[in-house]
């Protein structure tokens, strides 16, 4: 065989040899392993770093997103609500990724809603044939006032006169507006709450409590509570309360009645009672509740601390009897049947704003002998009097202090007077001066104690522990002092909720205070 032959030959034998060996071999089976396993780590951590540019860009836009559409929502701008989103993701440079903008509003309502669509354009997924990574968000904000019980507070002692009521009636009128201008139609709902030495409840609303009238006395509606009622934002319907008397603790010994201690007004010509310091529980109309406001009478001393009971009370669940009271009688909206509702922050904002310019001082109380009954004075209708007293060895028992002179009979034409006529007419220091001191020398300071009694000393501490309860309730209280003395701030200051709901005034800036807090009540929320 040809030698070149025999060589090929041989050479192709190696080549299959070494052929059959490499296949048989494993030396060489890693490396395909790890291109695949390299190639895995590229891929997962390339993922990666497209997840967390997909999740910053998404975070970014979902805040400039809420941030925008809770800026336009607010009832408080006055700016086109749409170009206030746009503004946003404009300042932003986000503006090519707002898809668009609804906005929906009322008189008292607001909805803003948003949404944009954004690509975070992967660099790795593209390997896994993803070309698109994309962002779809949206958000709503709504601002209204919804289920909002208010109760007013509102100082008429007389210190209020002049310029203070009169920068306070424009300051509680625009509060009224704001809050009912802002509100859903029967969402919202105030009570004014005016005090002075006490709280004149008007009869339609004293009937819904256990209170027996004083007969013939249909001039006043107060009731005296004692201090154990302080300690809770309810009060009884069925527990036994006294009618506070109708007579005037203020004046001096030649007073006629005018100043009194349960306040209320008449036009002393014909005597037609005026009901402008009544509580006006729980109403929505604004024209009825301003023109409350206006009408309003200063006159007396101040007790913050039943001022804020009765106020509390209006705000109090277990009050809807009394509503329901008032309801019948048409001195509250039908509507208004589930009010007060219950204690629920997430669907009802309780406010309890008190305001005064003093601090707590006397409330008087008529003892049960001057309450009722009768006097011992005869009058008749020209305006003679004379005092009886049974003096012994002589007929002569009628002192008549126009002439100084003791006569057998009354003035012609008189009759005996009741304790309820005679404090009408006559301050309290006048009857134990004219018809007790002077005719028996009985000293009138002793007779006026012996009618009647006083509530100081223990006020301040009614006063804060009813602030107490109703903070511990649920109920939001701000407190206004208003060119109050020390002592006054410092009761106001211990009955808000905090510092920051705390305001002390000064002349015009009542107004700036009441705008604030109506403001405050508003409630902004993020919905989505």
């Amino acid at each position: 065989m040809d030698m070149d032959v025999k060589k090929g030959l041989r050479a192709v034998g190696s080549l299959r040899n070494r052929v059959t060996a490499f296949g048989k071999g494993e030396d060489g089976s890693i490396y395909p392993m790890t291109v695949s396993m390299l190639f895995l780590m590229l891929a997962i951590g390339g993922m990666g770093v497209d997840v967390m540019r997909h999740e910053e860009k998404r975070v970014s836009l979902q805040q400039t997103l809420d941030n925008s559409v809770l800026a336009a929502a607010s009832l408080k701008q006055q700016l086109d609500p749409k170009l206030v989103v746009e503004d946003y993701f404009a300042k932003a440079g986000m503006s090519q990724y707002l898809q668009g903008v609804d906005v929906s509003q009322g008189l008292n309502f607001r909805t803003v809603q948003a949404n944009v669509d954004a690509d975070s354009n992967p660099y790795f997924l593209n390997m896994l044939g993803i070309d698109e990574f994309r962002i779809l968000a949206n958000s709503t904000a709504e601002e209204r006032i919804s289920n909002v019980e208010i109760s007013l507070v509102l100082d008429i002692s007389g210190s209020m006169g002049g310029s203070r009521i009169n920068n306070l009636r424009p300051a509680a009128r625009n509060f009224v507006d704001t809050i009912l201008t802002n509100s859903e139609p029967g969402k919202a709902s105030i009570s004014i709450v005016p005090y002075s030495a006490q709280v004149n409840l008007g009869p339609d609303l004293m009937e819904q409590f256990n209170v027996t009238r004083i007969p013939t006395q249909d001039r006043t509606s107060c009731v005296e509570l004692p201090d154990d009622v302080f300690g809770s934002i309810s009060l009884s319907t069925t527990r036994a309360f006294q009618h506070n008397a109708n007579f005037d603790p203020f004046g001096t010994t030649t007073s006629l009645t005018s100043n009194t201690n349960c306040t209320w007004f008449k036009t002393w010509n014909t005597d037609t009672l005026l009901a402008s310091n009544y509580v006006m529980p729980i109403s929505s109309s604004a024209a009825e509740l301003k023109a409350k406001i206006n009408g309003l009478v200063v006159d007396g001393n101040t007790s913050i601390d039943l001022g804020v009971k009765w106020g509390a009370l209006l705000l109090d669940p277990n009050a809807r009897p009394v509503i329901a009271g008032m309801i019948a009688k048409g001195k509250v909206a039908p509507q208004f049947a589930p009010r007060p509702l219950a204690f629920n922050p997430q669907e009802t904002i309780k406010v309890l704003v008190v305001m005064t310019d003093g601090e707590n001082t006397t409330e008087y109380k008529l003892l049960d002998p001057y309450r009722t009954g009768k006097s011992h004075v005869w009058r008749n209708n020209s305006g003679q009097t004379a005092a009886y007293f049974d003096r012994a060895n002589t007929n002569a028992d009628y002192f008549f202090p126009d002439s100084a002179t003791w006569k057998t009979a009354p003035p012609s034409g008189s009759s005996q007077q009741t304790w309820v006529q005679l404090f009408e007419l006559y301050s309290v220091k006048n009857v134990a001066y004219t018809f007790y001191q002077r005719p028996m020398g009985t000293s009138y300071t002793t007779k006026v104690n012996e009618m009647m009694t006083s509530v100081y000393s223990t006020k301040n501490a009614r006063l804060q522990q009813v602030c107490t309860a109703a903070k511990n309730a649920g109920v939001v209280i701000y407190g206004i002092a208003f060119e109050a003395p020390t002592n006054g701030k410092t009761q106001i200051r211990g009955c808000a909720s905090s510092d920051a709901h705390y305001y002390d005034a000064q002349g015009l800036e009542i107004s700036t205070v009441f705008q604030s807090i109506a403001n405050q009540i508003s409630d902004l929320r993020l919905t989505q």
